[in-house]
């Protein structure tokens, strides 16, 4: 090892040849930790072709080969995220977005139902979706209620589990959790906080843009063999995916979920207090109080005015109702973000010129920051 003016620890190509000699030892006893020495080793040749430019090409030819050859005594099976036959969630659990729910049913449920009604149309199944919106407002829930609805296998990723500092690992991974879709067809694959896989390659190092080609790839597959694997993807910063993959045949497909409107705040506020003892109090006045709430601002809203008679209660020994100042107390202790994420996604939207792929957004922040 030497060491940078910082006292860091910098790896050398001479880290990367004592670990290929020490995996060449393990290999027949200790087949696991060898594979993860050349993987080590890769790794550090992979980072020292980023520093040295001029023999970029050379280290980065040699992590290749040293990622080969990890491969080719894998022991164990790549860790691809569990598979979910049929959740249990359905649009019955989620409040409002009927014209959301409507959209969703004819762009992917019932291509998956009816094939051959779209076949006779020329409509191809499958592709990819893109929902986009504030955090907290009901895109994974509505990711694994599509999926239910439409009778599919479900495959809930998140970037953590696909993405690996080892070069290479995370195109294999990637390669993996596909073939395994298309094992067991209609099946659907969400993509949580996709910008974290997906995002915009012009600065991201070799290996992330070699993770974005590969998922191209095995999008562009399915959009030739018209299989019934449909990728849904969900994002908190549209404005960070890779140009490449909002293409037509991709994820050119996107669809805002907004904040709950008054119709969808009050059946959350409904379905949340289902099983709660309240006292008499008016849903609406609480949806005339709760705008530009987040479907999870308006279960935290309850659960903490619940917390107030319960907390009581255990100091006192006396029951009592959830009361209309439990739900004002409860409301002063909740910071929405959504509109300060509006504010953010109007101002990085169009300084990206951006306006055209998320126009909803801007029409809804157009009007609500203008308030």
């Amino acid at each position: 090892m030497t060491m940078n003016t910082d006292q860091t620890p910098m790896c050398t190509e001479t880290d990367a040849r004592r670990l290929v000699e020490e995996a060449r030892d393990l290999e027949s006893d200790d087949p696991q930790q060898a594979r993860k020495k050349y993987l080590e080793a890769a790794e550090i040749m992979l980072l020292l072709s980023e520093q040295n430019k001029e023999h970029e090409e050379q280290c980065t030819k040699l992590a290749e080969q040293l990622y080969q050859r990890a491969q080719s005594i894998r022991t164990v099976s790549t860790n691809i995220p569990t598979v979910k036959d049929k959740t249990k969630t359905t649009f019955n659990d989620i409040g409002g977005l009927t014209k959301l729910k409507d959209e969703i049913r004819f762009k992917i449920i019932e291509p998956f139902k009816k094939p051959d009604i779209y076949e006779y149309f020329g409509k191809k199944v499958g592709g990819g979706i893109l929902m986009y919106g504030p955090p907290g407002c009901g895109k994974s829930l509505i990711a694994e209620a599509t999926s239910n609805e439409a009778g599919a296998t479900f495959f809930h990723v998140k970037a953590s589990d696909l993405k690996s500092k080892y070069v290479g690992e995370t195109e294999k991974n990637i390669a993996d959790l596909f073939k395994k879709a298309r094992s067991q067809q209609p099946s659907i694959i969400f993509f949580d906080e996709f910008e974290a896989l997906g995002g915009d390659r012009s600065n991201s190092p070799a290996h992330e843009k070699n993770a974005v080609a590969q998922l191209l790839t095995e999008m562009d597959g399915l959009g030739a063999k018209n299989q019934r694997i449909l990728l849904l993807a969900a994002t908190n910063e549209p404005w960070s995916i890779d140009p490449a993959l909002l293409r037509e045949g991709r994820f050119g497909t996107t669809i805002y979920i907004p904040p709950p409107d008054e119709t969808a705040r009050q059946e959350i506020l409904k379905l949340n207090l289902k099983n709660k003892p309240v006292e008499s109090i008016s849903i609406q006045d609480l949806v005339q109080k709760t705008e530009l709430f987040s479907g999870a601002d308006l279960t935290s809203l309850c659960e903490k005015a619940a917390d107030i008679p319960l907390r009581e209660y255990f100091k006192t020994g006396k029951l009592r109702k959830i009361t209309r100042t439990d739900f004002d107390q409860a409301r002063t202790e909740i910071k929405s973000i959504v509109k300060p994420w509006m504010r953010k996604a109007q101002i990085t939207v169009a300084k990206l010129r951006l306006e055209e792929h998320f126009s909803d957004l801007m029409d809804q922040a157009s009007t609500v920051l203008s308030v």
